[in-house]
């Protein structure tokens, strides 16, 4: 609407002609006509607010027009109706003509400026306000706060007078300092509050869930003297993101038997935990909790659903629900086809992303990785190209791909041509380039990174950090490795666990076992990433009874259930030290008989004990598997020639080149898509 310069107030024959009721003189030994009386000032100022309130601004300006008496109310109304409907040029219009403004009036054009994204100009005018109340003090606090403008806010506060401070100013500082991760000055305005309310309770529970300790958090939250759903949920989301998935159950149950009503946010919480912890049967549960509360139809928890049967690899379940959702967002789409991806069923992700009604960068993104995780790197380098915008988040993407598939150089590259095309790195494209310049050993590209992420600010992002211990580490400086880690008072699980496979790697179980203790003590939990860590510590140290201990103990203490992987390093461990027979029992006794890499441990650790029976087994198994395996064929015809068997190496070597050349050149399902189309 465009900006109006407000007519002064109209005289009574004005309105009369107007057609607003007046009163018509009359003689005295006539009696009067029955007249409707004119609404006073109170009514009009009333009605005035309700048309603001509707957004009906026409009818609020010319009721405006038509007043014959304005006061600062009326005025106020005006510009309150306008700032609500973000009019700023009106609101300021209506300001500026006003003969008499109040706090109602400074607040309403303040708060607007903060809603315009104009923190400074918000500020500005606060400073010149005469009149100022507790109002005015929490909104403009607040909103140089969301802005980042700390040092402001931090002056306005101490300002405040400390009857007005507490609870609404200090609650608009704590979200502020937490919001910039600064989790001891937002403690030192909780502690130093006369008066709090659930509201600052339940900020420094989320606070101390991420920045803090979940142990910290908990003692908090059990000390609230009242909680609602944002505090539980808060709660639940500390466990959840901390790995303390059951944790965070057992709450959730807490919270349904203290009759605290949940949302859609808490329920959401609890489902992304079933996920990530593999919690098939809770999952399972939760679900139908939900039918019952009337949350079906919900499509943002029907996209939550999604996530979670795709994680549970429940894909005809995720389609099941995707095809009787009434209605779909693109969060849906994108949902499902990230399904398909992670389950590697990426021609099924393909023909979902090729019927989808519109498409966004997330839906590209997938299906680039998609290609890229079947190695179709060609293909998803060209989707990658026919993307209609690239934001920093598919750049990333692919340079993962490149890290995951071994492709180190071409991803350096890659971070390069991304500056170059004027897309701005993020975090995440970050960490790949230190990923692949770790692999690479290039030390002096990573010295250069790291100055480049202290400029950047990067150096306290969970994902940098933990990256920039790895690429120490893996260019054979573990003392600069360990002070990266130790500069930060609260490093991530990612970074821990970073940490923790340095030591391993290095040779120094000890102080892997220490890390261990110490994360525990500090309130984190261990997850998978964490134990193939210890394993390894135990693997290169040769401490085979440790190993079992620790491989033990993560079903019956922590809850995790071994995946193929910290088997593999079972395998590795036993056979590294000699216990063979020990060895091949753990292989046989994994839930998945066909991984290959337990059997290539199984296969070395033959080698290096030179049992040429044990390594035909598993040469055999390997062979059975992939019947191009180039590791089985070399390591046994090299034993062969180290027994002299050199017939026996002859006919390895020609079995080796006989299925090389029967293998059938691979395609992929986006080559078939274009020769379809040609035709």
């Amino acid at each position: 609407m465009a900006a109006l310069r407000l007519p002064r107030a109209p005289a009574m024959a004005a309105l009369a002609g107007a057609g607003v009721p007046y009163r018509i003189p009359c003689q005295q030994h006539l009696l009067p006509p029955p007249v409707r009386a004119l609404p006073n000032r109170a009514h009009l100022n009333a009605l005035l607010t309700s048309y603001g309130r509707r957004g009906r601004i026409q009818d609020a300006q010319q009721l405006f027009d038509r007043m014959p008496h304005r006061d600062v109310i009326s005025w106020t109304a005006l510009l309150t109706a306008y700032a609500d409907v973000g009019n700023l040029a009106s609101a300021r219009f209506v300001f500026d003509d006003m003969p008499l403004r109040n706090a109602a009036s400074w607040n309403a054009l303040v708060s607007l400026y903060l809603r315009a994204g104009r923190p400074a100009a918000a500020h500005a005018l606060f400073c010149k306000a005469p009149a100022k109340n507790a109002v005015s003090y929490g909104a403009i606090i607040t909103g140089l706060a969301r802005a980042g403008m700390l040092r402001e806010a931090q002056a306005v506060y101490w300002e405040m007078p400390p009857r007005w401070r507490d609870p609404v100013g200090s609650n608009a500082m704590i979200w502020g300092y937490l919001r910039g991760g600064e989790l001891g000055m937002a403690l030192r305005v909780f502690d130093g509050m006369a008066a709090r309310d659930v509201i600052s309770w339940s900020a420094m529970v989320d606070g101390l869930c991420k920045y803090g300790t979940v142990s910290e958090a908990r003692r908090l939250f059990e000390a609230m003297p009242e909680r609602n759903v944002v505090s539980w949920t808060s709660m639940i989301r500390g466990y959840v993101k901390h790995g303390m998935y059951r944790d965070g159950l057992l709450l959730f149950l807490d919270m349904r038997r203290e009759g605290v009503q949940v949302n859609m946010i808490t329920l959401s919480v609890v489902l992304d935990g079933c996920a990530q912890a593999s919690l098939v049967d809770e999952g399972s549960q939760v679900h139908c909790l939900m039918i019952r509360m009337g949350f079906a139809e919900d499509i943002f928890l029907g996209d939550s659903l999604i996530i979670m049967y795709s994680r549970f690899g429940s894909m005809a379940d995720a389609r099941s629900l995707f095809s009787f959702m009434n209605q779909k967002d693109i969060v849906s789409w994108n949902s499902l086809i990230t399904g398909y991806v992670q389950n590697d069923m990426i021609e099924d992700a393909h023909v979902l992303f090729k019927l989808m009604p519109e498409k966004d960068a997330i839906s590209w993104t997938s299906m680039v990785v998609g290609f890229a995780n079947r190695g179709w790197m060609r293909e998803s380098v060209e989707l990658f190209e026919q993307m209609p915008v690239k934001d920093e988040i598919a750049w990333a993407a692919v340079m993962s791909s490149l890290v995951a598939n071994g492709n180190y150089v071409s991803a350096v590259r890659w971070f390069c041509q991304m500056s170059q095309e004027g897309c701005r790195p993020n975090t995440v494209a970050f960490s790949c380039l230190l990923s692949a310049l770790a692999s690479l050993a290039m030390l002096n590209q990573g010295l250069q990174a790291h100055a480049y992420a202290v400029n950047m600010g990067w150096i306290f992002d969970s994902a940098v950090h933990a990256s920039l211990v790895t690429m120490y580490a893996k260019c054979g400086r573990l003392a600069e490795a360990h002070r990266v880690f130790s500069c930060i008072s609260h490093p991530s699980l990612i970074a821990t666990n970073s940490m923790i496979t340095a030591f391993a790697q290095h040779g120094l179980a000890e102080d892997a076992f220490k890390l261990f203790n110490r994360m525990q003590y500090d309130g984190q939990r261990p997850n998978h990433v964490t134990f193939l860590g210890i394993l390894t510590a135990c693997a290169r140290a040769g401490l085979v009874q440790h190993g079992y201990n620790y491989f033990e103990s993560m079903r019956s203490v922590y809850g995790i259930q071994p995946n193929p992987d910290h088997y593999t390093c079972m395998v590795d461990l036993l056979g590294r030290a000699g216990f063979l027979n020990e060895a091949l029992e753990m292989t046989n006794s994994m839930p998945q008989k066909d991984y290959p890499d337990a059997w290539k441990a199984l296969l070395s650790s033959s080698s290096l004990h030179s049992n040429l029976d044990l390594a035909k087994l598993a040469a055999q198994r390997l062979l059975e598997i992939d019947p191009y395996d180039a590791t089985a064929y070399t390591v046994l015809s090299n034993m062969f020639s180290s027994a002299g068997m050199k017939e026996d190496e002859e006919m390895v070597k020609v079995a080796q080149l006989s299925n090389m050349a029967s293998k059938s050149p691979g395609y992929s399902l986006i080559i078939q898509d274009k020769t379809t189309e040609n035709n």
